[in-house]
This record gives structure tokens, sequence and C-alpha cells, in this order.
């Protein structure tokens, strides 16, 4: 396997934060700003409207899902966080 920096994430991707005071922290990607950064919310304290900008070397890929608004997005994360108990 290659370094977690070679992972590529894709919008709309599900991701848990493993690095800064966020950790453990599921998000969404929203957006791709370069080879380094993604933009990721999670719905609730990080909406659509103010996303979060994250290193992709501190995200790891767990499911792809299809979520276009806040609630969405929300909804997205409470599922994940109900099948990772």
């Amino acid at each position: 396997m290659g370094k977690l920096c070679d992972i590529k994430l894709s919008v709309g991707d599900l991701a848990v934060s493993l690095k800064g005071h966020d950790t453990g922290r599921l998000y969404v990607v929203i957006a791709e700003i370069s080879a380094d950064f993604v933009l990721v919310c999670d719905g609730d304290k990080r909406l659509v409207d103010n996303p979060k900008q994250k290193r992709r070397k501190h995200l790891k890929y767990l499911t792809h899902v299809d979520a276009n608004d806040n609630i969405s997005i929300k909804k997205a994360v409470e599922e994940q966080n109900a099948k990772r108990r």
C-alpha cells in the first residue's frame, strides 16, 4: 500500500479525520482545492456554507455518499456513526 497522501479523495467521499483537534470526526469531501487539500463538511458544525480546509493525508477514506446539502450530509454522517458502533 502507498503513502497516505497517495490516496485520492474525491467529491462525495466520506472520510474520518486522523489529525488535529477534530480527530475522529466524520466529514464529507465537498471540493478538491489542490493535490494536498480538500474542503470538508459534516452537516453539523461545519456546513456547506462554511467548509473546513483539510490536508488529504490527515483524512482516511471510508466510503462514497451522495450528498448535496447539509441535511443529506448530516444523515450520511449519522448513518456511518451508527455502523461504527
